[in-house]
């Protein structure tokens, strides 16, 4: 790989006179050199990052958000022969704008030698209005009824009774001085589109995901500490071995000394999961009882029933560290997701796409960019009013 003609034919393509010949020699590169190769190449674009993004269409540069730059490259005979059944998604983080330039000429690339000389197909989406990525935002209610909106700038200090409520940004944490006689109950409520991080008057943390809730005493008093969760919430628990620490989701109750789990108990997941990341919690349902040892997920059904499997804790814990991921999840399961995070409803026209999705994608991109992302060869999307996402075959 010659990278003085490399940096040469890119900048041409920067100033806009990259001629045909010079255009194909340039997508000649992607084919190849290895990731060090790439590294190194790329590396001297990295301080020209906004310049660069300006430069690339935006529905073009969100090509990188598939499979570019991994450890097979594809040229564009290799991508005409791609299979559309399954999109291994892969984001890249560590370079930013500079590696997206070359994922947005593969990408434009790609097109040029198989579709340029084509009138558009039926493949083709229609352009949306974009929606915005989810932020830090709930609703406080205290134990008197009242309702405090929160969001990621606020700072501010709530007292109740011998408890003073700190929320600093996205997050709300309590802090006790003395004993408490009359315990209250508060609720904190994230909208979709929203989240929030807690701390509890004993020191343990919770991250309540998109359309979720989790109802607490203001102070732990009596022989345990219950809280009540609905949606999805992690949980890293203050260790007291004197003191249990209990999740009650519907009807079932988790019980922890000090660990870190994750419940997910979206109503329309079909399915209450509790996944332990480290430590150990009881799983008790009005049908059995059983202890789940780190990397174990026991999933709780409808009717009491629960299954242990092994979990995928990157999955698992990828919405806390501000990611989706997918693992051969179809079409349903990955719109179930958007749809909280970026508060859309989607509707299926046709016949549902048979198409599954693996990989990691970002949170803080926008639904745009997600959906070209996720590969819009196989899925066809319009906007209808307000904020329905209409999925057609």
């Amino acid at each position: 790989m010659d990278a003085s003609r490399f940096s040469y034919l890119l900048e041409q393509y920067k100033s806009g006179h990259l001629s045909a010949s010079e255009q194909e020699e340039l997508f000649g590169f992607a084919g190849e050199g290895d990731e060090h190769d790439w590294q190194e190449l790329l590396s001297p674009w990295m301080n020209e990052e906004a310049g660069l993004a300006e430069k690339l269409d935006q529905e073009l540069v969100a090509g990188e958000l598939a499979m570019v730059l991994s450890t097979d490259r594809q040229t564009p005979d290799d991508l005409r022969e791609m299979p559309p059944a399954v999109h291994r998604i892969h984001f890249i983080r560590r370079w930013g704008w500079a590696a997206a330039v070359l994922a947005g000429l593969l990408t434009v690339g790609a097109y040029y030698f198989i579709d340029h000389s084509e009138e558009p197909s039926g493949n083709t989406i229609a352009k949306i209005s974009d929606v915005q990525p989810g932020s830090s935002k709930a609703i406080l209610t205290l134990a008197d009824g009242s309702h405090i909106t929160l969001d990621s700038t606020g700072n501010q200090v709530i007292l109740q009774g011998i408890a003073a409520v700190h929320q600093q940004n996205g997050s709300l944490q309590y802090e006790v001085k003395g004993q408490e006689t009359g315990v209250g109950y508060n609720q904190l409520s994230t909208p979709r589109q929203g989240q929030f991080r807690l701390v509890l008057a004993d020191g343990t943390k919770v991250w309540l995901n998109a359309a979720s809730s989790i109802r607490y005493p203001t102070a732990f008093t009596g022989k345990e500490r219950s809280v009540e969760v609905t949606g999805e919430a992690y949980f890293e628990v203050a260790a007291n071995a004197h003191q249990p620490f209990i999740v009650t989701v519907n009807n079932t109750a988790i019980q922890v000394l000090g660990t870190s789990f994750n419940i997910n108990a979206y109503p329309e997941e079909g399915h209450m999961s509790a996944t332990l990341v480290s430590g150990l919690i009881k799983v008790k349902t009005g049908q059995e009882s059983l202890l789940l040892q780190p990397g174990k997920t026991a999933a709780v059904m409808p009717d009491g029933s629960t299954t242990v499997s092994t979990a995928n804790l990157k999955a698992v814990m990828a919405w806390k560290e501000g990611f989706f991921w997918f693992e051969d999840a179809d079409i349903k399961t990955v719109m179930r997701q958007l749809a909280r995070w970026y508060n859309i409803e989607v509707e299926f026209r046709g016949a549902v796409p048979k198409t599954t999705f693996s990989g990691e994608i970002e949170r803080s991109l926008t639904l745009e960019q997600v959906l070209q992302g996720l590969g819009s060869n196989e899925l066809h999307y319009t906007f209808g009013n307000g904020n329905k996402l209409i999925i057609q075959q």
